[in-house]
């Protein structure tokens, strides 16, 4: 896959979900971009406001199945070190959907499959999930997207707000 440039942003992307829990992250990324797809690398910080600090590193890979990127497979590998978490999650999406409705504008949505292993529990987790939004570009080099997300599909049926959340997502091109 040929690369047709390297791109780099910072972001920052909160996570509130509806059982009062959440997640911010701020950080940088590059990202090496083809007509075919990209793989890049994301390093930052994030906190969940009460009970954790953590240092944030990912590595993100996107297939596109067509030659505008209308359809994708993506895969991230988010590893986190706390001040008293240690983590690495994958989540794998086999299809996602980017709609574009104008030159600023697109709707999106991801599902996908999360698994997590807890380093300091040795707890492992896994579950289904999609998420659904929007993306404004507001200026050149910035954009803001706001989504719903629904967590634990397999558990359908539980609709309390553990399985419920809203993100924000901020980010600058570099």
């Amino acid at each position: 896959m040929p690369v047709d440039g390297i791109k780099g942003n910072t972001s920052l992307n909160t996570y509130q979900n509806f059982d009062g829990t959440n997640l911010t992250i701020g950080g940088l990324e590059e990202k090496a971009v083809s007509k075919r797809g990209s793989a890049g690398v994301f390093l930052g910080v994030g906190t969940d406001f009460s009970k954790d600090a953590m240092a944030v590193l990912d590595f993100k890979g996107t297939y596109n199945y067509d030659k505008k990127g209308l359809l994708n497979q993506n895969l991230r590998v988010r590893n986190t070190v706390g001040l008293k978490s240690a983590a690495t999650q994958i989540r794998y999406s086999p299809l996602s959907v980017n709609i574009p409705l104008s030159d600023k504008t697109s709707l999106y949505a991801n599902p996908h499959y999360v698994g997590k292993i807890n380093y300091k529990t040795g707890e492992w987790t896994n579950s289904a999930g999609v998420f659904a939004g929007v993306t404004q570009k507001v200026s050149k080099n910035m954009s803001v997207s706001l989504e719903a997300q629904r967590y634990n599909l397999q558990d359908i049926k539980d609709n309390s707000g553990k399985n419920w959340g809203v993100n924000a997502i901020i980010t600058w091109n570099l």
